[in-house]
């Protein structure tokens, strides 16, 4: 039953039965710990008791210490706060009051909901207060900031969760019909999708850390969405996608598009015939069935991800691979003043995400920006050192594929037109190459749909294999990636390896 404090927290509402409920059953086993500290914060309890053993029981599930009452007991003492907590009685106290790992979320709730309620009521208190000793100079000012800080201090309420295809799928096709105008030979993980790039890799191997790099827009989300379809197909095991950038329903729009070759503009605004639309309700159809799950929570903490893909995994054994799109965007949920705290926080995440792939035995690929330097260079092609903090994420990662597309600079291209105003005799072999090899790409390009561009995938770093460069044909207005075709490649070696004059 929920309580008020009629003291200094002048009636501000709380269920401490609740929050000794919540607490207690982290020492019942690993799932219910894992669920407490990831959708709970040490604030959502009331208690300041409370406060201070949720902040234990974090601590020891970050440090991978086995939460129980000894190891709370010592943390509690080295902190000198074991009496502050009411002792080891107020410790059993709390195990006695643990509930069914079933009714675990009910509790939460409870907790989590008497927790919005007092921000709510603080918040509506603070701006009173405001109203009535402060002078207001932009009535419009103050009722927009009012707003900010009533929705902010509700935000919290929402516990977000994996949304299944089926459920995404449907969405889209409401979204749509609302708009009127077997593993390679060598793969000894789970396959990338393209033979091309097992080749180096031998797939997606459990345990690796990869990371897929590029500038803005040259199809990094894009590349990754497809391993993450190849993989739940052919493979056909679950995959999760953290996507903090992306909608959920935007991301099957774009599965949704590929796999009809239907551009994702005309679907976006419902320029449709009747044929794409029977072709987008199969595709519909067909991605719905497919095992992904999204959390497009944009706020998610380095511990969420880390907590969900255990339930996950817990619920699907065979959970085959997680995508964090992208690295940028994820927190760790500390607050620092060091002026290095980013770069510890990119430390700190990559080193997490490794160890999650160590842990669940599952790929994980984590998508992640070049710093503009590449931008700086007369060779546009990017280095492992252009990598955003670079230090920490080379050094952790497995696997590091760096995406470079021709056209993406071709606006710099312009700018030197130099080399591309010589004679063919007058340019040096590497340029022969360079003009004969456009000239190839151009004439495949206009041969194939979808506005193709050709992009290199270089597998820069390989710790435990091959590294080099795999092409991949892009279609961009669908977002779909192919390998190239047999005699495309042949082409391109005889290309390489000819002598011209």
């Amino acid at each position: 039953m929920a309580s008020t404090n009629k003291t200094a927290a002048n009636y501000l509402p709380s269920n401490p039965q609740a929050e000794q409920a919540v607490l207690g059953s982290a020492f019942l086993s690993r799932d219910a710990l894992y669920t407490i500290v990831s959708e709970l914060d040490a604030d959502d309890f009331f208690e300041a008791r409370n406060q201070i053993l949720f902040k234990v029981l974090k601590t020891l599930t970050e440090r991978k210490i086995s939460v129980d009452v000894l190891t709370v007991t010592e943390e509690l003492v080295n902190l000198k706060v074991l009496d502050e907590i009411g002792g080891v009685e107020y410790l059993k106290q709390c195990s006695d009051a643990m509930v069914a790992l079933s009714s675990l979320n009910f509790y939460i709730t409870i907790v989590k909901d008497q927790s919005v309620l007092r921000h709510m009521l603080t918040t509506i208190r603070e701006i009173d207060h405001a109203y009535l000793t402060s002078e207001i100079e932009n009535i419009n000012d103050f009722i927009a900031d009012g707003e900010q800080k009533f929705k902010d201090s509700t935000e919290k309420r929402r516990v977000s969760t994996f949304k299944n295809m089926e459920e995404i799928a449907k969405s889209v096709q409401m979204s749509i019909n609302a708009q009127h105008g077997n593993y390679e030979d060598g793969v000894t993980g789970v396959t990338t999708g393209y033979a091309n790039i097992n080749k180096y890799t031998a797939g997606f191997q459990k345990g690796e850390l990869t990371i897929i790099a590029a500038r803005p827009s040259v199809g990094k989300t894009a590349l990754a969405l497809n391993f993450a379809y190849k993989v739940a197909t052919r493979a056909n095991v679950p995959v999760a996608i953290f996507s903090l950038e992306m909608s959920s329903e935007l991301l099957v729009k774009r599965l949704v598009a590929a796999a009809a070759s239907i551009p994702l503009d005309r679907i976006n605004t419902g320029v449709l015939s009747a044929v794409d639309r029977a072709e987008l309700s199969n595709a519909i159809r067909e991605v719905s069935t497919v095992p992904i799950f999204i959390d497009d929570s944009s706020s998610i903490r380095l511990m969420d991800i880390v907590a969900k893909s255990r339930q996950l995994q817990a619920k699907y054994p065979n959970l085959g691979l997680i995508i964090v799109d992208y690295l940028g965007l994820v927190t760790t949920g500390e607050k620092s003043k060091n002026s290095d705290s980013r770069q510890e926080e990119v430390r700190k995440i990559s080193l997490t995400l490794k160890a999650l792939a160590k842990d669940l035995k599952v790929p994980v690929i984590a998508v992640s920006q070049l710093s503009r330097d590449v931008e700086k260079r007369d060779n546009k092609r990017p280095m492992i050192s252009d990598l955003r903090d670079s230090g920490s994420i080379e050094q952790d990662a497995d696997v590091v594929m760096l995406m470079y597309r021709e056209d993406y600079y071709a606006l710099y291209k312009k700018e030197n037109t130099r080399s591309s105003n010589k004679q063919m005799k007058d340019m040096t072999p590497s340029e022969k190459f360079e003009a004969a090899k456009a000239a190839q790409l151009k004439q495949m390009n206009e041969s194939i749909p979808g506005n193709a561009s050709y992009v290199e995938v270089n597998i820069a770093k390989n710790r435990n294999g091959q590294t080099g460069i795999a092409g991949l044909f892009f279609f961009k207005s669908f977002g779909r990636f192919e390998a190239p075709t047999a005699e495309w490649e042949a082409q391109m070696r005889s290309l390489a390896s000819s002598d011209i004059d």
